[in-house]
């Protein structure tokens, strides 16, 4: 018998070690990545500081040119959207850069499924959080989403598991490098082959609450700078109704809330997009100039 516990001891004994060195190996392979969106990831929460933050899903990675930003207000720019994601990394990742640097003007472009509604796990919006889950205030995203998060970030290994191929790919030899701004821009004009029907909203989808809570840190941990929700240009269009939520918050907190959804210059005009939900190059730098004229006109006065 004694013999047996001594085997199982030293079993779990060295998965512990195995798994330890394993976190440290992945860990190092995602700090020193050499291109991807690893390597975007570890410029965003440990260097990244800005005057001007875009942040949101792909949309905003795909519609805000910074350059034109900068060139035209005259401010540091760069566009941390992140394909697939919405507001639980965001908020995460504005944590971590404000430890930093606070940005005087943050853009977050809304998008009601990722950032406000009721729809895929939100446990799948932790994977960029793992690897920074030691760091000020992540943990607590952890806790709000899953309590038995904080049990299996005992894992190192944990940590990565999801991400272990493009670790390894980004470190080793990078399929892509994003800008250093971090615009990623779609080339071409759409296929309306590809294009389907699109139901209209005919009820209010559920509000996700822990969703909605982080739309209101993210608003406090912004105070004292510029914050601004905007809605970019798709070319079905949007009902507006998805938008009630969020447009009440913003009247209530006092948060210019900017709709491009439906503007007739851009539904339905090919030219300025690459599918149904994202804008081309084309689509993006027009866009961004728009946007830059309302700011100019309706809030830098």
């Amino acid at each position: 018998m004694k013999r047996f516990i001594l085997k199982i001891t030293l079993f779990f004994a060295l998965l512990i070690v195995a798994d330890v060195l394993c976190g440290f190996i992945l860990g190092y392979f995602a700090k020193n990545a050499k291109g991807g969106f690893t390597q975007r990831d570890t410029y965003i929460c440990d260097k990244l500081e800005t005057d001007f933050l875009l942040m949101g899903s792909s949309r905003c990675v795909r519609h805000y040119n910074p350059q034109i930003l900068t060139d035209s207000l005259g401010m540091s720019c760069y566009n941390s959207g992140q394909m697939g994601n919405g507001i639980i990394l965001n908020y995460g990742r504005l944590k971590m850069i404000d430890e930093r640097k606070k940005p005087q003007v943050v853009i977050y472009d809304i998008y009601p499924d990722v950032d406000l509604f009721v729809g895929d796990d939100n446990h799948r919006y932790l994977t960029w959080l793992k690897q920074h889950y030691h760091r000020e205030g992540i943990d607590e995203i952890f806790e709000s989403v899953d309590k038995t998060e904080k049990y299996k970030m005992c894992s190192q290994i944990y940590r990565y598991n999801s991400r272990i191929i493009e670790l390894l790919t980004d470190y080793l030899h990078p399929l892509s490098n994003a800008r250093s701004n971090g615009f990623s821009p779609l080339k071409g004009e759409i296929d309306k082959t590809k294009i389907r029907a699109i139901d209209k909203v005919k009820k209010m989808p559920k509000v996700d609450s822990v969703k909605f809570e982080y739309i209101n840190k993210l608003i406090d941990e912004l105070e004292g700078s510029k914050l601004y929700f905007v809605v970019s240009p798709r070319w079905y269009g949007m009902d507006s109704i998805q938008f009630k939520p969020i447009m009440e918050v913003c009247k209530d907190r006092g948060i210019p809330f900017i709709d491009f959804s439906n503007n007739p210059k851009y539904v339905h005009h090919d030219e300025y997009f690459k599918n149904g939900n994202h804008m081309n190059a084309r689509g993006a730098d027009e866009f961004t100039k728009d946007l830059i004229g309302y700011l100019k006109d309706k809030l830098f006065r």
